[in-house]
C-alpha cells in the first residue's frame, strides 16, 4: 500500500499529485508574450497591462485543488485553494468509478483529465481528480486509486 507513485500518504488520507496541464502552459506563454511586447515594441503600457493580467492568471492557474481520498471515513475531499477557498466532500459509498477523458484537436493531443463519477452528482459538476498531458500518467493515477479503493472495501 505504501509504494504509490502518484499518491502521497498524509495522516489518514492519500493526496493525489497534480501535474502541469494545457491551461497552465498557455498562461506561461502569455507571460512570455507580454515580456516580449515590453522589450521589443513601443507599446509599453499595453505590455505592462498584459504582463500584470497574465501573471495574475498564471498564479491562479498554478493553484490546483487538493484532492484527498480518506479511506478511514470513506470520503473524497476536494479543497479549492484559489480565490474561493471551499471544501467539497463526496461520500465514497455513492462512488461509481473513474472516467478518463482525452482532448484532441485533430492529431494534436491537448490533454487528459481524470474525473470521479458519483451517483448523485451531474456530469458537469463531477470533480477533476487530476490532469496531465500524458494519458499514461492519468491511467497510472486511476489504477493506483482503484487499488486503494479495492483495499478499502
Amino acid at each position: 500500500m505504501e509504494n504509490f507513485i502518484h499518491l502521497k500518504k498524509e495522516n489518514d488520507g492519500y493526496w493525489v499529485k497534480q501535474y502541469i496541464s494545457l491551461p497552465q502552459i498557455l498562461m506561461m506563454l502569455w507571460v512570455f508574450i507580454s515580456i516580449i511586447v515590453i522589450i521589443y515594441s513601443s507599446h509599453l503600457k499595453t505590455g505592462v497591462v498584459l504582463l500584470i493580467l497574465s501573471l495574475i492568471m498564471t498564479v491562479l492557474s498554478f493553484i490546483p485543488p487538493k484532492i484527498c481520498f480518506d479511506p478511514v471515513s470513506q470520503r473524497l475531499i476536494v479543497k479549492n485553494t484559489g480565490l474561493s477557498k471551499r471544501e467539497v466532500i463526496y461520500d465514497l459509498t455513492e462512488f461509481e468509478g473513474f472516467e478518463l477523458q482525452t482532448f484532441r484537436y485533430g492529431f494534436i493531443h491537448l490533454g487528459c483529465y481524470l474525473y470521479a463519477n458519483f451517483k448523485n452528482v451531474s456530469g458537469l459538476k463531477r470533480p477533476v481528480v487530476s490532469q496531465s498531458f500524458r494519458k499514461k500518467t492519468m491511467q497510472e493515477v486511476a489504477n493506483e486509486l482503484e487499488d486503494l479503493r479495492k483495499h478499502i472495501y
